[in-house]
């Protein structure tokens, strides 16, 4: 055959007839494109939220419902998501991480979370007082706060305070920043310096404000005093962080460790004044948590963002942990070990279980169902290597898990392997306090490895009761804080001049500046703002340490919050005397035991 000659069509069709073919098939290659990153993204959609919260601080009695419907304590630590509840007595205060947010809750205060994912944060404020940091503008358009009211949406960043009463009006002010409520008939601009009581009225329940000057009292005194020492020791650790700012738990990290440059990992933090023979994930417990399943809850006050994201390598004779490369939004892991056993593994006679941190590049294996983008996303700082599709179904569900012989790098670090009797992991006790975890023989269990008697495991079964590893994994239902029922609303008459609620140790203030209906959407133009009171440093404070109290029984409520011996009351009134105008649904300034607005 000459090959110089052209060859010539196989049969004799129009050239619009031939190209047919290739376009079915130019259009079958891209509906299957299509098609593929539709599947991927309704796979993504189901994947567990990559933003989490965190109590970073919790003093005197915080509290927080469970699964089972029980009042618990809130200890630090524990991670936050959607439905999630605070709740303090008398006594209580709690510091919540939302990323680069800080939101501070006082005593006889009660807060939901509402809503937590990778688009929106939902706060639902009650009554008490409860202040919000917004530090970075990469959240405004996804954080707001919701109260009776209306919703609270941030403009710009800056420092925030809510506060109420139980059955008395609404007070919302901004110490720096702005904000928009956003009510449903109207809406009401609050600059930095402003302070304003908003209330509903009459048969159409319209939106009523008046301005009023920022008054001083403990609460507010300790949250600024706290927000600038965060600032603080954020500007001490200069450009040493490598960590993006929405990274929940990273403010923690320079004012308890160093960090260091490595030519192996980057950089890495050191933590500071550790108990010798300390190991990662040791000094905690492990809880189970929807949807993630087992979850670490470290002691340590710096301990959140080494535990869920990053990996810890062990470096010149002491641990130090290698954040990684993240992008602006890290996803949150619930606790990054390796899980190993084995039909061949036991302790003390009894089947055993362990766990590994895990180090540089070696994969986090999530025990639940993930899309490919999801693993990606969770792995990717750690230069793991991408997956590219779901995998095969694992006992019934899509996971990925490790199999076979055990290779993590921290196997040989002396005590890094944690070694727990296989049905110790039932109730979130200290590690600490299981007998297997009382120094166990590592050259015995490193043998045990080394002879491929362990092997890799996904994480342990979950307790009698619980699933998250389904969308159908139960869900926290949590009343509905500031909602009444229909029948208790009732039209109320609005607030009389010169008379404010007062809180023990709250300084009131003068006249109020200015009052109107805000129906007709009028914003506050010209309204003359008293200057801010000096910050007067608060008394020294008790450590701040987790409240340790005995679990309630299901259904049972603690004492003094709703349905029991309820504390008293700080001498503000019953929205009668003191002509402040109950809430809707108080009328003659009392509401039945079960509304859940009376929980304190």
């Amino acid at each position: 055959m000459d090959y110089t000659t052209p060859l010539a069509p196989a049969c004799s069709a129009s050239p619009r007839r031939a190209a047919r073919p290739i376009r079915r098939v130019a259009v079958a290659v891209v509906l299957a494109l299509v098609a593929s990153l539709v599947g991927a993204g309704a796979r993504a959609d189901e994947d567990p939220p990559g933003r989490v919260g965190r109590v970073a601080q919790v003093s005197g009695d915080v509290r927080t419902v469970d699964a089972d419907g029980a009042w618990v304590p809130l200890p630090r630590n524990q991670p936050l998501s959607t439905g999630d509840r605070v709740i303090t007595d008398k006594d209580g205060r709690a510091v919540v991480q939302i990323g680069s947010s800080t939101v501070r809750v006082g005593a006889y205060s009660d807060m939901t979370v509402a809503r937590l994912d990778d688009d929106k944060i939902r706060l639902r404020f009650d009554h008490g007082q409860m202040a919000v940091r917004v530090r970075s503008t990469d959240i405004l358009g996804e954080l707001a706060i919701e109260t009776e009211e209306g919703v609270w949406v941030p403009h710009h960043p800056g420092h925030f305070l809510f506060d109420r009463v139980p059955g008395q009006v609404l007070a919302a002010q901004a110490w720096s920043g702005d904000m928009l409520l956003e009510a449903p008939d109207s809406s009401l601009p609050l600059a930095g310096g402003q302070r304003a009581e908003v209330w509903r009225e009459g048969s159409l329940q319209s939106t009523h404000y008046r301005m009023v000057a920022i008054p001083t009292d403990r609460f507010s005194d300790w949250a600024i005093v706290e927000d600038r020492l965060d600032d603080r020791y954020a500007a001490a650790s200069g450009g040493a962080s490598p960590l993006p700012a929405e990274m929940t738990g990273a403010n923690d990290l320079g004012r308890y460790g160093r960090w260091s440059s490595s030519a192996d990992y980057g950089t890495i933090w050191t933590p500071s004044n550790l108990a010798a023979g300390w190991q990662p994930y040791q000094d905690g417990n492990w809880s189970w948590v929807a949807p993630w399943g087992w979850t670490w809850v470290d002691n340590s006050p710096w301990g959140f963002a080494p535990f869920h994201y990053g990996r810890w390598v062990w470096l010149g004779g002491h641990w130090c942990w290698a954040p990684g490369n993240w992008g602006p939004r890290p996803v949150y892991a619930p606790a990054l070990v390796g899980w190993l056993g084995g039909p061949n593994f036991s302790y003390g006679g009894s089947p055993a279980i362990g766990w590994v941190p895990l180090g540089p590049n070696e994969p986090f294996y999530p025990a639940y169902p993930v899309s490919p983008i999801y693993w990606n996303l969770v792995n990717g700082a750690h230069n793991v290597p991408p997956i590219r599709r779901t995998p095969g179904p694992v006992h019934g569900r899509p996971r990925i898990v490790p199999t076979g012989p055990i290779a993590y790098a921290n196997r040989g670090v002396p005590g890094a392997v944690a070694i727990v009797a296989a049905g110790s992991l039932t109730s979130p006790q200290p590690v600490a306090s299981i007998p297997a975890m009382q120094r166990p023989d590592h050259r015995r269990i490193l043998g045990e490895i080394n002879a491929g008697r362990v092997t890799a495991l996904p994480p342990p079964a979950p307790p009698a009761g619980r699933s998250a590893l389904a969308r159908s994994a139960p869900v926290v239902q949590v009343p509905a804080a500031g909602v009444a029922p229909a029948a208790a609303v009732a039209p109320v008459g609005p607030p009389r001049p010169g008379v404010h609620p007062v809180r023990p140790g709250l300084t009131a203030g003068p006249e109020p500046i200015a009052s109107q209906a805000i129906g007709d959407r009028r914003p506050v133009v010209g309204v003359p703002v008293p200057a801010a009171p000096a910050v007067v440093p608060p008394p020294a404070a008790t450590p701040v340490v987790p409240a340790i109290l005995a679990p309630a029984p299901v259904g049972a409520t603690p004492p003094g919050f709703v349905n029991g011996p309820v504390a008293p009351a700080p001498a503000i009134g019953n929205g009668i005397g003191n002509g402040m105008p109950p809430r809707p649904g108080n009328a003659g300034g009392s509401r039945p035991p079960s509304d859940p607005r009376d929980r304190r």
